[in-house]
């Protein structure tokens, strides 16, 4: 939060006076701080029990290109459009080394095996359907929030000493909702700072020696973006 509240002073101090109700086509360039927060759950024999749980997060920067169109009317308005980022978001690789039994005799565990267990993933074409309802508080200046649907394909790849290795993709679906500020200059020039945060759906995987693997992703982004209405 403070983090955007910085953006938005910033911005404030940088931007001189704009003309007032610009709408339009437009199209721009986003940049952003992004913090992916991933829950994993392995159920070994995939019988409704969680025998494993880890939670990692990730940060990176990403950019990400838009286009969209806002009506406006003389305080309030709207904007539909659509986002898409042309580089992939990874989840960190990460790994452990553990013992496993092998087949118990007499109730005993006659000898282990050892390896190394490794779980990593990367988010790719993801784009998003989002509208943005807005509200004029100076002729230059909107405040707006943000509700959009996000569609994406998640690889997941795990090693593991306890089932048969994972390499597949499966689709992605998220709910976006924050919000944000919006400058235009003449000319129809325009920057916009925001906050938002996407809820990913729980996505699973199941191997051939049916161990369940789940990962429930979310995602916390600041974004700077410029733009051109015509």
């Amino acid at each position: 939060m403070r983090r955007i509240i910085l953006s938005f002073s910033a911005l404030f101090m940088m931007l001189s006076p704009v003309v007032a109700n610009a709408g339009g086509f437009a199209i721009g360039i986003s940049a952003s701080l992004n913090t992916l927060d991933t829950a994993g759950k392995e159920d070994v024999d995939n019988n409704g029990t969680t025998d494993a749980t880890k939670n990692v997060s990730d940060d990176f920067a990403l950019g990400s290109i838009f286009a969209e169109f806002t009506n406006m009317g003389e305080k309030f308005g709207f904007t539909l459009g659509v986002d898409y980022i042309p580089f992939d978001g990874d989840v960190d690789k990460r790994s452990i080394t553990q013992d496993a039994c092998g087949a118990k005799a007499g109730g005993a565990c006659p000898h282990t095996s050892s390896g190394t267990n490794s779980v990593e993933g990367t988010v790719k074409d993801h784009y998003t359907l989002y509208i943005q309802p807005g509200y004029m508080i100076k002729p230059n200046v909107m405040l707006y929030g943000t509700l959009g649907r996000a569609s994406a394909t998640f690889n997941g790849k795990s090693t593991s000493i306890t089932h048969t290795d994972i390499d597949k993709d499966v689709d992605l679906d998220g709910t976006k909702l924050g919000f944000g500020v919006k400058y235009v200059y003449d000319g129809g020039l325009f920057l916009k700072a925001d906050y938002s945060k996407t809820d990913y759906d729980t996505v699973s995987f199941t191997t051939s020696n049916n161990t369940k693997a789940t990962a429930d992703l979310d995602n916390t982004a600041y974004a700077l973006s410029i733009g051109k209405q015509f």
